[in-house]
């Protein structure tokens, strides 16, 4: 196990919360903040103490990836792909597409990111107490890498998707572009629009490619920021950033797909697939995946989450990914052995990824940079000892970002960039066809945000 990948500064944790989740801080504390933030020593912690902040549960330690597949299940029993079975009914209202803005849950994920945000502005704003050069460049890298990466879920998650070639003047979030010290002055503040958002999220990835170094050990180094990038520029539909971004990590990350297919899950020290993973321990940071996809046995609730036929029905046979499931012996249910290890890490950027936006970058573009379209579906199939496709279409390629990366947090996110339509329910039972854009899918700027903030504008469909 990696007792010693990160050290959990608490204190941190909570001084450096965003404005969203605003504390009593006492005069002592403020003034161990200041001789902390004096101290190389101090900010380095503070840089360790994001890595901690993301992750938690109700961040990067599961539930992000989560909610996609929530929000992105159809609703119908008989045609879902997935059944939500837990008890937790915020996380049924995402699955019902019903959410409230009292919902302590999305709440609960938006303060953490943005106290990512604000941790990573601190690091930033005091890096001047680093004496190295050097390292001073790598610290802002990977600030800026963690900063982005939190915008970019919240963006997604609480404003309406990026909409190619329209001037996305629609609310985005709150940008704060400079650390908050103090919470009892006015910090009431609009939304920027999608547009702005995502080019705070740009700029600080492109920032960070430049200043990591190609190895960080389990920390984000250039190839991550890399990666996440092209994650950013297929968001968006550009579809040439996307497909170059993506071939620069295969071709030069030094990364590789591993052997077969389960071993690119459940374990606890980065494998050559983990662009970047967040580090679990029995000390810091919470694997949340494992919480709500695992039986008991494996550290779960017994699969509040299951799956269902529906989806095992997309393979082909043969299909290794078919067969990476398991059944609850104490309730029957099947399920993903993706997350069967608590303290496994929580893999965010695979490469497998990375071959899959390059397959529909070229595919988009009518190029082949790297390799053809159908040669990386291929690449990918051939792990799972799935025959290969003489073509791919456009839905060949996007079939297998499900089979492939299925309940890693992508469903939502490909279903409004791709502009499809979620069958669901109305609280009658009557059918109900949500399109991409559809208020229901985006979550409510939570409750305790507007009544703090007295400029920002809640999302359409929410009553407060």
């Amino acid at each position: 196990m990696k007792a010693n990948k990160l050290i959990l500064f608490i204190f941190f944790a909570a001084l450096f919360t965003s404005c969203e989740n605003e504390l009593d801080i006492e005069p002592k504390q403020r003034e161990d903040a200041n001789t902390t933030l004096s101290t190389e020593t101090g900010v380095t912690n503070v840089l360790t103490g994001t890595y901690a902040l993301a992750a938690n549960g109700n961040a990067y330690g599961g539930r992000v990836l989560l909610y996609a597949d929530l929000l992105g299940v159809t609703g119908v029993l008989s045609t879902t792909d997935l059944r939500w079975r837990g008890t937790f009914g915020e996380l049924r209202q995402m699955y019902n597409k019903n959410m409230l803005s009292d919902n302590v849950i999305i709440e609960g994920t938006y303060a953490r990111l943005y106290e990512i945000i604000n941790a990573s502005n601190t690091v930033i704003e005091n890096i001047d107490k680093v004496k190295d050069p050097d390292r001073q460049a790598v610290m802002i890298g990977e600030a800026n890498f963690l900063r982005s990466l939190a915008y970019f879920d919240l963006v997604r998650f609480f404003a309406k998707p990026y909409e190619t070639g329209q001037t996305n003047n629609q609310l985005g979030v709150v940008i704060r572009p400079n650390a908050i010290y103090d919470f009892s002055v006015d910090l009431s503040k609009e939304r920027s629009t999608v547009e702005e958002v995502y080019q705070v999220i740009i700029d600080g990835l492109n920032l960070a490619y430049t200043n990591l170094p190609e190895d960080n050990g389990f920390y984000a180094d250039k190839y991550a920021a890399q990666a996440l990038l092209a994650r950013v520029y297929l968001q968006q539909g550009r579809y040439a950033l996307a497909r170059d971004a993506a071939n620069d990590v295969i071709e030069n990350s030094g990364h590789a797909l591993s052997q077969n297919y389960g071993a690119a899950f459940n374990h606890d020290t980065d494998q050559a697939e983990d662009v970047f993973s967040i580090q679990i321990t029995k000390q810091t940071g919470v694997n949340d995946a494992v919480t709500f996809y695992a039986s008991e046995g494996n550290g779960g609730r017994g699969g509040d989450f299951s799956i269902r036929d529906a989806y095992l029905e997309k393979f082909s046979d043969p299909d290794d990914r078919a067969e990476f499931i398991y059944e609850n012996e104490d309730n029957g249910r099947i399920l993903t052995s993706k997350f069967t290890d608590q303290f496994a890490n929580v893999g965010i950027i695979r490469l497998a990824e990375m071959y899959l936006i390059r397959a529909e970058g070229n595919f988009e573009e009518g190029t082949a940079i790297g390799n053809a379209p159908v040669d990386d579906i291929n690449i990918i199939r051939e792990r799972a000892h799935a025959d290969d496709l003489a073509t791919v279409t456009i839905d060949d390629i996007l079939l297998e970002r499900e089979l492939e990366l299925g309940m890693e947090g992508f469903l939502i996110h490909d279903i409004k960039r791709t502009k499809r339509s979620i069958l669901t329910e109305t609280p009658d039972g009557d059918p109900l066809l949500l399109t991409y854009d559809a208020d229901k899918l985006v979550f409510p700027i939570p409750l305790k945000e507007t009544d703090a903030n007295k400029k920002i504008t809640q999302n359409p469909g929410y009553r407060i």
